[in-house]
């Protein structure tokens, strides 16, 4: 949990780490991805406590040395970080944008995302809830856990892929051509192995998506994600490790219910 606080006139963000109690759940997921040889969708451990704040703590220090725009720790307790405050909510932005703005949004994202990955960075969950834009720049935030725990760096930058064409997808609802078009005009600097990796996830997932087609407006606009990003890079994903994922780092899970 984060809540903004105010040092010398500067807002920061005071950042708590309560105790782990997703050990169930992510038995289950772990289960799934090796289940259906889904490695770039393996969830990494999530731990409570001194223990994520460490994590949180080393993976913003490699991050920052590596160019990427995260927030500086300002200070740290035993269960806690203070952190810069870098911009605005990524997700509210997108919301309020108009399509034109949405673009440039995404755009900006996707070339931070491609430009990281580069220099051999990546992320975990570059979800728009856990991105920010300050007008010029997009900054990444929520670094608890490290997906080079259960995975390999082509598998966690591919993974990086999958969650971002999924968090914005539902944004390009009846323009879904121009997201397929930034997301290939990325996928052609991306390394070999990550598009490989993306696009063995894929192939397992397009009957799922066709189902997901004939649910609810949530089921749907999660096939069109699928079917976006499978058409742009041959990506995909597999609805009940990706949506658990979403509960795991909000509380909300309500199309599980369609899947069973």
């Amino acid at each position: 949990m984060a809540e903004p606080i105010s040092i010398e006139g500067q807002r920061a963000w005071l950042k708590h780490y309560g105790e782990s109690s997703r050990a169930l759940a992510l038995g289950l997921l772990n289960f799934v991805a090796r289940r259906f040889r889904l490695d770039a969708l393996r969830p990494p451990p999530h731990r409570g406590g001194a223990q994520a704040r460490e994590v949180e703590a080393r993976r913003l220090l490699e991050l920052k040395a590596q160019g990427v725009n995260v927030p500086a720790v300002i200070g740290e307790g035993k269960a806690a970080l203070l952190l810069e405050h870098t911009g605005a909510s990524f997700n509210t932005c997108l919301r309020e944008a108009d399509a034109a703005g949405r673009d440039r949004l995404v755009a900006a994202a996707i070339a931070a995302i491609a430009s990281a990955h580069r220099d051999g960075a990546y992320f975990g969950q570059p979800l728009p809830r856990n991105m920010t834009w300050d007008g010029h720049s997009v900054g990444f935030i929520d670094f608890e856990e490290d997906p080079l725990e259960v995975m390999d760096l082509d598998r966690a930058q591919a993974r990086d892929w999958l969650m971002f064409g999924y968090g914005v997808a539902k944004y390009y609802e009846t323009r879904p051509q121009v997201l397929e078009a930034m997301l290939a005009e990325a996928m052609e600097g991306a390394d070999r192995p990550v598009v490989d990796h993306a696009h063995e996830v894929t192939g397992r997932l397009q009957a799922l998506a066709r189902l997901l087609q004939r649910a609810g407006k949530s089921g749907q606009a999660l096939a069109r994600a699928i079917l976006v990003v499978h058409s742009a890079t041959a990506f995909g994903f597999l609805a009940l490790v990706v949506l658990s994922l979403d509960w795991l780092a909000d509380g909300e899970l309500d199309l599980l219910a369609l899947l069973t």
